[in-house]
């Protein structure tokens, strides 16, 4: 939290978009409502990408982090679902990926508003 906070301190702008489908699992119950609602403390900002009843707009992209619009890392996961590490991408497509993030957030709805809904 202490990082976090020294971030959005400084100005910086740290969030991202969760795409889901409902009815939550009692791991995803347990991340949004108390891993979400405590980094909010630190200033991270979050919204919800809800497709339980709308096509999702970025199916079939892998989940990525983005960094300053800079870079990007796509993350990578087994079968399973385990999380195997992530790639950073060649510089080329970044443009692509900021893409996607700009139409994650277009589609996507602030939190605190999706969990008084659909929240515990």
């Amino acid at each position: 939290m202490e990082e976090l906070r020294s971030h959005t301190e400084e100005g910086k702008r740290v969030y991202r978009v969760h795409v889901l489908s409902r009815p939550l699992t009692d791991y995803l119950r347990f991340e949004l409502g108390w891993g979400y609602r405590k980094n909010m403390t630190g200033g991270e900002e979050f919204f919800i990408l809800d497709v339980t009843d709308t096509p999702n707009p970025l199916a079939g992209v892998p989940d990525f982090w983005c960094f300053d619009s800079e870079s990007v890392a796509v993350m990578n996961y087994d079968g399973t679902g385990k999380y195997l590490g992530s790639q950073v991408l060649e510089p080329e497509r970044v443009a692509e990926f900021t893409g996607y993030r700009d139409t994650a957030l277009a589609h996507a709805e602030p939190f605190p508003a999706w969990w008084a809904k659909h929240g515990a």
